[in-house]
């Protein structure tokens, strides 16, 4: 039977340079049953920038006596996570996964929340997890938005939510999270919310250039015969 690794963190910025200030993760198997988890504040080793502090709301007062990732991983847990054989889980995996893959097995497999909600509620304002709760009804606490272990019960909530609305199992989850999305509307950007068929012919060139575009938009507008 399968493992999950659920976990979010809140970090200093988005970018790849940046750190976590903060981790939640759990251990769940596929009928929900926790088998470990844990919650702790990380201390960055830099200064949190305002902005940073403005959204998680942690500051490095908060932090100063608080362990490094590395001090946390290896020396409070024991390097335990290093053999957890689980499929990581989270919303927005691939920036999740870019400060806690180092502490996992290599080949660590992904789930990622954020691209299911865009494959299973398409029609949703957008997919961000606080649009969610309200979206979804989800039975949260809505103060703890953006702190890590508020957002990861929220993440819990929402697969269990996946679950019961389409009849599937986590494994089918995962399944579903690794296959493509075909696209129909642009979610972002001057032209958001208009149909992929509808964007002007320069625009779609534009986008293919584009080394970071999203792999669904460029799968999905390959499939509309644009290259």
């Amino acid at each position: 039977m399968a493992q999950y690794f659920l976990a979010d963190c809140e970090t200093t910025g988005v970018s790849p340079s940046d750190r976590m200030v903060e981790v939640a993760w759990l251990l769940t198997n596929e009928d929900f049953q926790i088998l470990d988890e844990g919650h702790s504040l990380i201390n960055p080793e830099r200064p949190i920038p305002a902005g940073a502090s403005a959204v998680h709301g942690i500051t490095m007062k908060d932090v100063e006596s608080a362990p490094t990732a590395d001090e946390y991983f290896y020396d409070v847990l024991g390097n335990k996570l290093g053999s957890v054989d689980a499929i990581f889980t989270a919303h927005n995996s691939p920036f999740d996964f870019r400060y806690l893959g180092p502490y996992l097995p290599d080949a660590t497999p992904q789930m990622c929340t954020l691209r299911l909600a865009r494959k299973l509620y398409p029609d949703v304002d957008n997919h961000k997890l606080g649009t969610l709760v309200y979206a979804l009804g989800l039975d949260v606490d809505k103060s703890r938005f953006h702190s890590a272990d508020g957002d990861m019960i929220i993440l819990m909530s929402l697969l269990g939510k996946m679950t019961e609305d389409f009849g599937y199992t986590l494994w089918d989850l995962f399944e579903a999270a690794n296959t493509p999305i075909q696209m129909t509307k642009m979610t972002f950007g001057k032209h958001k919310g208009t149909p992929l068929k509808e964007l002007p012919p320069s625009y779609v060139t534009w986008l293919l250039k584009l080394d970071n575009l999203d792999p669904d938009l460029r799968a999905s507008l390959g499939n509309l015969g644009f290259k």
